[in-house]
């Protein structure tokens, strides 16, 4: 809004008279002619109506000193005019030089000039006012200093910031020692920033109240000041290119993805294409304007963990080191994966505390505390662990009394933060990404889209509920209203004044402003978000459709709730009038005291209803029973009504004991008038006060209780389920003929088979063909010297063959098979294609250029106590045989496709055997061992299940023939191996008696068989 003007001024009016003068005298004059000086004025008005507010944490930043600036088209921060409150008038500037470029670049430099001294407040909030023409990045940074001002910055990390060099006194916030403690104030440098990016201002601008209601405000954006803003705001400029709202969301998304991986970034939805929409929240102080939901909470779990860690500085430099190589976890630089590796070890800390805090005792938490302080210090001295210890009940109670007024403030339920921070705590199991996991792609927009649908959804229902309150109270002040005005009386002044009063304490419980107020920033950041989606696929706009009406609904809220209070203000100063009108200070004061009592009351009522359906469900819940699916699935539902019923005693109580507080207030100003019966309201009011503190402890208790019942019935049905998993792979495993008697019996059929002929050969010459007279179905052909043989059933069309070489120690033999079981089992041991390659592959694994046994077909492979050959076998000794043999069995049912490896140790009489494949949709391994070396036989068994389907399965049997054969049936659950029933061996197969009681024989199943 800057006017030029070309303006002669008195000097130069007076020269180029002169000069005029002159061309008119004698043209003999000796007068040389001067250039005229031109002077160039430049004028303008500016306000400063575009609000930008926000909070600086790490924890909180008091008294930090706010810089304000924008970035020019190469990323580089310039100077920007702004102001510490909106412009209620224009402001006029006017400048003078040579040029009217210089004259216009003047006007800008006295609108900077003007620009006040910003500081934080307590909460580290600040406010600044751009000019309504500013559009574009502004870059804010806020900083605490270690000397030289009074600005502090709040610990917020569970574990402590660190040590003082010097202890400062003891006060409400420090102790007198010399740690950093949860809670106390320090000073330090610390310097955090934030790119925002401002859009062109339309005609219906978002956000025209302000966050305070100002009415001048002509649009408002929220801009907190974290960690992870800081980390974007230095990529942002490094970048060297301008800056607008694409590249904003590139950079939050990226950077969110690299130190919090995807799974956290997911979590993010609602502001991860701007980071300043949320997350600016202090765990020790948490002030209610922010909702700790999934993602604020795991960014303010983050941001605690690194104000826990040595040195922030080193952090932040270390962290934006690795984004800009493209890995910050796993960094080739050793300093920087050493930082990644102990930002989660403090991440992992806080989270366990975090969990501990939301749903445990103080004990719990003590607890928490002390093993994360082990984990930061792997190797604590003795005065460290006693210094921690002595201090950790302390930090307990503290911690646990921030999480109560997060609740009380409204931030969170006590059952939604407990939800919360079990969820967070999983997602910051792992930080960060490493290789491909750093690139984000179709999926994870895919899974971030539908996130973001959630989040809007989830806020749409609220802002319909915060519509009926806001329609609610708005009928409330139309009644209050009308007893006001011209219907105010003298008679009914004091009734008006206690309306009124109420009126104005119900909309302090409400808080509606800020409910709105929180919504509205909520649908910035889902525009944001959304719009990023759409640049990825244009298949998103619907969700940016939804989250624009979102904005505007919000929007509209927001300006009713402005509305709302500038007419309840209206009304307390009409209230505040009438009294001394009507001269009723008394009268209307004891009405006020007594109303606010009733008030009191009815919120008493209401805790006490509460309690007793809270004391109902959690009794309900504590004679559950968790044996069987059935009872452990009811068991959950009512420990989760439970939870619930706890959570809403504990919001019961708080809402009493605002009201006691209200009714407080007023019962000692009547007082203060000397009111009759005033001090017997404060003493009643004061036992109330009393007994809602037991109910709120009640509350916390029956909460805990509940949460953990809720627990053990969630691990007894998660279990259950798994128990499922495991029933259905023992009733499969009983079922496949390479593990019944079916299939056993075809192999110890062919065993016979193969020994009755060769024992029979031996008797005979070097070569021959016949039918065996043992196996008459059989026929036989066979070459010692060529190390040759052929057995074939024309009956069944059965056959085995096998071929040798001797190598060195070792008689190496190819074979194959081709067997009929029971039932028309066929068992066929797979060979290769010729003889001659067969061999060569057997002999390639026996000499161990081939490693892997699946890569070859059947062989057998005999070692001798020395080298052997046709002539000297006979009179060598076997140490030791092996085969593996590539199985096929199908009996029609399951069949059967892997490997069978058999050993024999002679030396120390121990067998083995490996079975490895697939029968049906299983994958499964068997491994047993046979010692023989004392009196008796001593066996084990383990099989297998592979594959998430059945969950890890393993099935294990150890023991004696004459003392039975037992074990257990275990699984996978909550990552360990846990046990899921007991197996023993029984006459033709094997029974389980499993976790729920149930016991289930399995028949037909020969799983232990030294014979075999």
């Amino acid at each position: 809004m800057v006017k030029r003007t070309i303006k002669f001024t008195p000097i130069a009016a007076s020269v180029a008279l002169t000069l005029g003068l002159t061309a008119c005298g004698s043209d003999n004059d000796r007068n040389i002619p001067v250039t005229p000086v031109e002077s160039f004025t430049a004028t303008g008005d500016a306000q400063f109506n575009i609000e930008v507010t926000g909070k600086a944490v790490k924890g909180s930043m008091k008294n930090a000193v706010v810089t304000v600036m924008t970035l020019d088209e190469s990323g580089q921060s310039v100077p920007v005019a702004f102001r510490s409150a909106a412009s209620a008038e224009p402001e006029s500037f006017s400048e003078e030089a040579l040029s009217q470029d210089a004259a216009d670049a003047a006007v800008e430099a006295s609108k900077i000039a003007a620009n006040p001294e910003v500081l934080t407040d307590e909460s580290g909030r600040y406010s600044i006012y751009l000019d309504d023409d500013f559009t574009g990045p502004v870059y804010i940074t806020v900083k605490t200093s270690e000397e030289g001002d009074d600005s502090f910055l709040r610990c917020d990390a569970y574990v402590g910031c660190g040590n003082y060099d010097v202890a400062p006194e003891v006060d409400d916030e420090n102790d007198g020692d010399t740690a950093i403690e949860f809670g106390e104030w320090y000073k330090t440098d610390l310097e955090l920033s934030v790119v925002k990016f401002i859009p062109v201002v339309e005609a219906d601008p978002s956000g025209a109240s302000g966050s305070a209601g100002d009415t001048n405000v002509t649009g408002s954006y929220k801009a907190n000041v974290t960690f992870l803003t800081s980390l974007v705001a230095s990529l942002l400029l490094d970048s060297g290119s301008s800056v607008d709202e694409g590249a904003i969301a590139t950079a939050s998304l990226n950077t969110v993805v690299q130190v919090m991986g995807q799974d956290a970034a997911l979590l993010l939805s609602a502001i991860i294409g701007d980071l300043s929409n949320g997350g600016a929240v202090d765990l020790s102080d948490v002030d209610g304007e922010e909702e700790l939901t999934d993602g604020i909470l795991a960014i303010a779990q983050f941001s605690s963990s690194i104000q826990g860690l040595p040195s922030i500085g080193d952090v932040m430099s270390s962290i934006k080191a690795g984004i800009k190589s493209g890995q910050f976890k796993g960094n080739a630089d050793a300093s920087i994966a050493a930082i990644a590796t102990m930002l989660q070890t403090a991440i992992t800390n806080t989270a366990n505390v975090f969990v501990a805090i939301a749903t445990g005792t103080e004990e719990d938490i003590k607890a928490a505390l002390e093993a994360a302080f082990a984990a930061k210090i792997p190797a604590p001295t003795a005065g460290e662990i006693v210094a921690f210890a002595a201090n950790s009940a302390d930090v307990a109670k503290k911690a646990k009394a921030a999480k109560d007024k997060a609740v009380k403030n409204g931030a969170a339920t006590d059952a939604g933060l407990a939800a919360a921070a079990v969820k967070v705590k999983k997602a910051l199991e792992v930080i960060g990404c490493t290789g491909a996991e750093c690139t984000v792609g179709d999926d994870f927009y895919t899974a971030l889209a539908a996130a973001l649908t959630v989040e809007v959804t989830a806020s749409q229902t609220a802002l319909t509920a915060l519509e009926m309150d806001i329609e609610t109270a708005q009928s409330s002040l139309a009644d209050v209203q009308a007893m006001g005005g011209d219907a105010l009386t003298a008679d009914n002044a004091a009734a008006f004044v206690s309306a009124v009063t109420l009126l104005k304490n119900e909309a302090a419980t409400a808080d509606l402003t800020v409910k709105a107020d929180s919504i509205f920033v909520k649908s910035q950041g889902y525009v944001t978000a959304a719009k990023a989606l759409v640049t990825q696929s244009s298949d998103y706009q619907q969700i940016l459709d939804s989250a624009t009406s979102l904005q505007t609904d919000a929007f509209d809220a927001v300006n009713d709730t402005a509305a709302y209070d500038a007419a309840l203000a209206a009304l307390v100063a009409e209230a505040e009038a009438a009294i001394e009108t009507f001269d009723i200070a008394l009268a209307a004061a004891k009405l006020v005291a007594e109303d606010t009592a009733d008030v009191a009351d009815e919120k008493k009522s209401a805790a006490d209803t509460a309690e007793a359906a809270s004391t109902s469900a959690l009794a309900n819940a504590e004679g559950a029973m968790v044996d069987t699916a059935a009872n452990a699935t009811e068991a959950l539902e009512l420990a989760m009504t439970a939870v619930t019923a706890a959570s809403d005693f504990a919001a019961a109580v708080d809402a009493l004991e605002i009201a006691i507080e209200q009714a407080l207030v007023a019962a000692n100003a009547y007082l203060d008038l000397e009111g009759e019966g005033a001090q017997a309201m404060i003493d009643a009011l004061t036992a109330m006060q009393t007994a809602a503190e037991a109910q709120g402890e009640l509350a916390s208790d029956q909460f805990v209780t509940a949460y953990n019942l809720q627990l053990v019935a969630e691990s007894a049905v998660a279990k259950l389920e798994v128990l499922t998993s495991v029933k259905a792979t023992s009733e499969s495993l009983s079922t496949m003929t390479v593990l019944t008697n079916t299939g056993g019996q075809a192999v110890i059929d062919a065993a016979d088979v193969l020994a009755d002929v060769i024992d029979e050969l031996a008797e005979m010459g070097n070569s021959g063909e016949g039918t065996s007279t043992r196996q008459p179905d059989w026929s036989y052909n066979y070459d010692l010297d060529a190390l040759v043989l052929e057995l074939e059933n024309e009956t069944t069309g059965e056959m085995i063959s096998a071929s040798a070489s001797y190598q060195g120690e070792q008689l190496v033999v190819a074979w194959g098979a081709t067997l009929m079981g029971e039932n028309d089992a066929t068992v066929s041991l797979v060979t290769g294609e010729s003889r001659t390659a067969a061999l060569e592959e057997c002999e390639l694994f026996a000499d161990g250029t081939i490693i892997d046994p699946t890569q070859i077909d059947s062989c057998l492979i005999f070692t001798f106590d020395s080298a052997v050959d046709k002539n000297t076998v006979d009179d060598a000794e076997i140490v030791n045989t092996e085969t593996w043999n590539h199985i096929e069995i199908m009996d029609g049912d399951s069949g059967f496709t892997g490997m069978l490896n058999l050993t024999a140790d002679d030396a120390t009489d121990m067998g083995t055997v490996t079975l490895e494949g697939m029968s049906g949709d299983l994958d499964f391994k068997v491994m047993g061992m046979v010692d023989s070396s004392g009196d008796e036989d001593e066996s084990t068994l383990e099989v297998m299940v592979k594959g998430d389907a059945a969950m890890g399965y393993t099935l294990s049997l150890t023991g004696m023939e004459s003392t039975g054969y037992t074990g257990d049936v275990k699984a996978m659950y909550n990552g360990d191996m846990m046990s899921f029933g007991t197996a023993s061996k029984v006459t033709n197969g094997v029974s389980i008696t499993y976790i729920d009681g149930d016991v289930v024989p399995y028949t037909d199943v020969d799983l232990i068989d030294s014979s075999k």
